[in-house]
């Protein structure tokens, strides 16, 4: 070969190696994860995953929803009176969590803390004889967003809160929704249109 071409051959493999780093990101080319399960649990809040090619580096599993709560007053008979007060509350949940590799590989299930209830409707405030009552929730924008949850690699201890900048891998959870409490002949979920 004479030496044009040798330049030429040169030039090209520079050429793909700038595009391998700028596509892949230089450090996943290399590194070689592979993220074998990355689903969504039966809770629409959860995720199973499976990540080998670890080596000692561990592995940061993050999730973030927001939440439109539905809540209403309701009677002692378990009634939303027709004048009813109601309140559409959006409620916020966000962790993450670091994961020490066994053998260079992470396979764990991860859920957010939250515990949808009562005490989460703060509002409306009810008269005499009533109770503020969750009656349904949902995951649907333009105010609710559903789980999305991010796997990277972290320097966090393992166990500990971590978070993700660059992620190998996204998925998202829904958007999701469920009746708590319909309320007597569904008086309550009425009330939100149902």
């Amino acid at each position: 070969m004479n030496r044009i071409n040798h330049l030429k051959l040169a030039g090209v493999a520079a050429a793909a190696a700038v595009l391998a780093s700028t596509v892949f990101g230089l450090s996943d080319a290399q590194a070689g994860f592979v993220v074998k399960d990355f689903s969504c649990t039966t809770d629409p809040f959860g995720v199973h995953v499976d990540v080998s090619g670890l080596g000692n580096t561990n592995l940061c599993v993050v999730g973030t929803v927001t939440l439109n709560l539905s809540c209403a007053c309701v009677g002692g008979g378990g009634n939303c009176p027709t004048d009813a007060k109601k309140q559409t509350i959006p409620v916020s949940s966000q962790a993450g969590l670091s994961v020490e590799p066994k053998n260079g590989r992470v396979s764990t299930t991860f859920s957010l803390p939250i515990n949808i209830n009562d005490s989460l409707c703060t509002e409306p405030t009810c008269g005499s004889g009533q109770t503020t009552k969750l009656i349904k929730w949902d995951t649907s924008p333009p105010n609710g967003i559903p789980a999305t949850f991010s796997v990277c690699t972290t320097t966090t201890a393992a166990g500990q809160p971590c978070g993700c900048t660059e992620s190998l891998d996204t998925i998202t959870c829904g958007p999701t929704s469920n009746i708590v409490f319909s309320g007597k002949h569904n008086s309550c979920v009425q009330l939100f249109g149902q």
